[in-house]
C-alpha cells in the first residue's frame, strides 16, 4: 500500500513538472514569435518580380508596407529571364549600372535588410527597368529598446 501511494506521489509531481516544463517552453516559444519583428516581404505578391502592366506597380506595392532592419525582401523571377540587382538612387532613376554591385540572376533571390535608410533596386536585363521593373523602398530602423 505504501509503495502504491509513492508510486502515485512519484507519478503526479513528474505530471506536475511535465506540465510545468511545457508550459515554460510554450511560453519561450509564444514570446520569440512575438518579439521577432523581422518579415519576409514577397516582391509584387502574388505578380512577383516582372515587368509590370502597371508602371506605378512596385511603388503602389512598397507604399503601404513597412520594411525594418532584419526583414528580408525575396524576389521571384524565373532564372534567365530576370535578375535583381541593388543601385544607388542615380542608376535607379537613369536605370543604368554605373556603381557595380552584385546582380543576383538566379531566382527566386532573398534579400536581407541590414542598413535603415533608402534602397534601390531594378532589373538589369536590357529595357525592363525602363519599363518599370525597378522597386525603391526605406527600411526603418529595428529599434529594439521597445
Amino acid at each position: 500500500m505504501a509503495a502504491a501511494k509513492l508510486l502515485k506521489n512519484t507519478r503526479d509531481k513528474k505530471m506536475v513538472a511535465f506540465k510545468f516544463n511545457m508550459f515554460v517552453f510554450l511560453a519561450i516559444v509564444a514570446s520569440m514569435t512575438f518579439c521577432s519583428s523581422a518579415m519576409e516581404h514577397m516582391v509584387g505578391d502574388d505578380s512577383g518580380w516582372v515587368i509590370p502592366e502597371n508602371p506605378d506597380f512596385y511603388t503602389d506595392w512598397a507604399a503601404n508596407k513597412t520594411f525594418t532592419v532584419g526583414d528580408t525582401l525575396v524576389f521571384d523571377f524565373y532564372t534567365g529571364l530576370h535578375d535583381v540587382t541593388p543601385v544607388i538612387k542615380e542608376d535607379y532613376d537613369s536605370c543604368s549600372v554605373t556603381v557595380p554591385g552584385t546582380t543576383i540572376k538566379t531566382g527566386p533571390a532573398t534579400l536581407n535588410l541590414y542598413i535603415p535608410g533608402d534602397h534601390y533596386f531594378i532589373c538589369s536585363v536590357e529595357g525592363h527597368c525602363l519599363f518599370n521593373q525597378k522597386l525603391a523602398i526605406y527600411v526603418v530602423d529595428n529599434d529594439s529598446s521597445n
